[in-house]
């Protein structure tokens, strides 16, 4: 393998926020998925998580800000689940989990920033809907009729938090796409264990930050 995947499994980056002198149970958990890694280990741990997930995920119609939460938090929820049914399967079934919480990890810091930005995530989707219905048009000009209501606005642009997360955001597009590396060295990228358990520890890192975004968990044993 050229790049040793298991010098990087450490709770860095999204959880900073969250270390204490005494660790706390997210981050003690990270720690030991990637020290005593296996299996059965990240589905108990993403299972405990995913546990509290489902305490906090009930339809919030209060304001814009909660209705964002709840859908960016369900979302979360199907990617751990995702991540457990492909724990045992090719990296880049992984990786297309973690990149989805990296994505998910922008959105959370952004809804919480206040509801203008909660209000702008909620409308993004329109945009969405817009961009699909102009390719749409592009493709079938004959038979799409055009918008009954113009849609303005562009996409909000998504950022990294650092270097390390553009750094796990990149490995995963490599994994994802038909790119030269996958097709030239699949043993070293796309069947390589060393990439899939570094990924599996972020996935739980991210599930739990994610979460620790909205909800600032005590864990009581």
């Amino acid at each position: 393998m050229f790049w040793d995947a298991s010098r990087k499994c450490q709770p860095r980056g999204i959880l900073r926020n969250m270390q204490t002198q005494e660790a706390p149970y997210q981050v003690q958990a990270i720690v030991d998925l990637a020290t005593e890694y296996s299996a059965d280990h990240f589905r108990y741990a993403i299972g405990e998580c995913r546990k509290v997930l489902a305490q906090v995920i009930a339809e919030d119609n209060r304001s814009d800000q909660q209705l964002a939460r709840v859908r960016v938090l369900r979302h979360l929820d199907r990617q751990l689940g995702r991540a457990v049914k492909w724990v045992e399967a090719e990296t880049d079934l992984m990786a297309l989990v973690v990149r989805s919480q990296i994505e998910l990890r922008f959105w959370a810091s952004y809804v919480s920033k206040g509801p203008t930005e909660a209000k702008a995530f909620l409308e993004e989707a329109n945009i969405d809907t817009r961009q699909l219905h102009e390719k749409m048009m592009k493709a079938y000009p004959t038979e799409v009729q055009p918008l009954a209501v113009p849609i303005p606005g562009k996409l909000i642009s998504l950022t990294r938090i650092d270097d390390d997360e553009e750094l796990v955001y990149k490995l995963c597009s490599k994994l994802i796409h038909t790119t030269s590396l996958i097709l030239n060295s699949p043993d070293e990228s796309i069947l390589d264990t060393g990439f899939r358990q570094f990924l599996a520890v972020q996935a739980l890192k991210y599930g739990w930050g994610i979460l620790n975004i909205f909800h600032n968990i005590d864990w009581i044993e």
